[in-house]
């Protein structure tokens, strides 16, 4: 390689790593919204939560609030885990429609499951920005399917 094809050679590095660099932002705040609550301004996450809704923010309202990670997949929780494969067979077994990503963001910022119904007045409705959701869902989707263990339900029921 010439002295004149370096210029164009280190850009292209460092456009790759830029562009590799973007993934891993977006589970990191995809991260920071499931377990703290905290969106890209770094500010609290709202949400509205029961009937009649009352406002939930922050840590209150982050995901893993309810939906926490647990290294037992037996043990009780509010709510299920929100792996991203535990979440699509649930919702395919239980409606016969399973999650996608555009599916996912209507349950997150309306209430809505993949089946049409509304969600438990239990769920938060959120008003996170397309990004945000972008970004959970790189978190969610980041996360290992939990080892088997034999005495979890084969079958967790969402609506």
């Amino acid at each position: 390689m010439t002295l004149a094809g370096w210029p164009r050679a280190a850009f292209l590095l460092l456009a790759a790593g830029t562009a590799a660099a973007a993934p891993q932002a977006d589970r990191r705040l995809g991260e920071r919204i499931y377990r703290e609550g905290i969106n890209a301004r770094g500010e609290p996450i709202r949400s509205l939560v029961g009937q009649p809704p009352a406002s939930f923010n922050g840590a209150v309202a982050a995901c893993d609030a309810c939906h926490a990670l647990r290294v037992d997949p037996s043990a009780e929780a509010a709510a299920p885990e929100l792996r991203w494969s535990m979440l699509v067979e649930a919702s395919r077994q239980s409606s016969g429609i399973a999650y996608t990503e555009p599916l996912f963001v209507r349950a997150v910022n309306e209430g809505v499951a993949p089946s049409g119904q509304r969600l438990s007045a239990a769920m938060p409705r959120y008003s996170l920005s397309r990004s945000e959701v972008a970004a959970l869902i790189a978190f969610v989707k980041s996360l290992p399917a939990p080892s088997p263990n034999p005495t979890s339900p084969s079958k967790r029921n969402l609506p």
